[in-house]
């Protein structure tokens, strides 16, 4: 921006006035308030009197010195960039006047320079109320930066509260510029400000465009993971069915294995009562026929006659 702030006040109603008001005149010996701008009074009988005036005289006068001292004060190191310091002073004198527009603005701009923008925000707003329309006009400039860097310094948390403040500076220094057309730091803020609304809507469109990418990423991620999880439950769904058939299968051999034993052990028994059964009838077969077979009758061989011929 061209220009931050525009320069402090001094207080010019803090200042003492020219003359005192002669208010008072003796009557009777006795002296009474008649209005400022009233005719000299003859001195007879009026040492009461005398002492009232003084101090009436001099104290608001003293009060405004005081005023206008400790704003000096507080001006001088605002230009030593002691803002803190300064801050204090302004609010002392505040104190004392808080019906100065022209305090009210030093304060604001103080606190502008501090970086405490709320606060500024406050007390600048309240100046820009006064009559004087030179106070008006350096009022709504400095509320136009407030309003700018309070919005930027929201740029990446929420754009649309930034641009949001970045609009209301645009109005505060067309308020400025209304009351002082030939403001050129004002129209220079005016249109760099314009610019930088622009900015922030592309971001703001760039933003959201982002953000309906991330979603639909995070959408397909989801079902992704949706469609995993359906899977992994159909796995275990399978795993469930294929375990429990392997138990069936298993107590189903069990139980073919026992009845085959079962049926094993019966046939053996079966089989050791058919051969002791077999046994009983081959042994009394056997019994039956022992018995040895007829005797044969020997026959005696017929000699040969023959004449026996020599082999030699």
């Amino acid at each position: 921006m061209k220009k931050e702030y525009k320069d402090i006040f001094f207080d010019k109603v803090a200042s003492p006035p020219r003359h005192a008001p002669r208010f008072l005149r003796e009557q009777r010996g006795k002296c009474r308030v008649w209005g400022v701008g009233g005719y000299p009074y003859r001195e007879k009988n009026i040492s009461l009197c005398s002492f009232f005036f003084i101090i009436i005289l001099f104290l608001p006068t003293r009060v405004f010195a005081s005023v206008a001292g400790e704003v000096n004060k507080a001006n001088d190191l605002y230009k030593l960039g002691r803002f803190d310091d300064s801050l204090h002073l302004y609010q002392e004198a505040l104190n004392q006047d808080d019906k100065s527009s022209v305090i009210k603005y030093d304060l604001g701009t103080a606190l502008y320079k501090k970086g405490d923008y709320e606060k500024a925000l406050g007390y600048l707003e309240q100046a820009a109320q006064d009559k004087n329309i030179k106070i008006r006009s350096k009022a709504e400039y400095n509320l136009g930066n407030v309003n700018y860097k309070s919005g930027i310094q929201k740029e990446n948390t929420n754009v649309d509260q930034a641009i949001k403040s970045l609009q209301e500076a645009l109005g505060n220094y067309g308020q400025s510029i209304a009351i002082d057309p030939k403001d050129q730091d004002a129209l220079f803020n005016q249109d760099f400000v314009k610019k930088e609304i622009e900015r922030l809507k592309q971001k703001k469109q760039q933003q959201q465009q982002q953000q309906q990418q991330n979603q639909k990423q995070q959408q397909q991620k989801d079902q992704q993971k949706q469609q995993s999880q359906q899977n992994q439950q159909g796995q275990q769904k399978q795993d469930q069915q294929k375990q429990q058939a392997q138990q069936q299968s298993s107590s189903q051999k069990q139980s073919e294995s026992q009845a085959k034993k079962q049926k094993n052990a019966q046939t053996q028994e079966s089989l050791k009562e058919l051969d002791r059964k077999q046994a009983l009838d081959l042994l009394e077969d056997y019994q039956e026929n022992e018995e040895p077979k007829k005797l044969l009758n020997y026959m005696p061989k017929k000699i040969d006659e023959r004449p026996v011929l020599k082999d030699w």
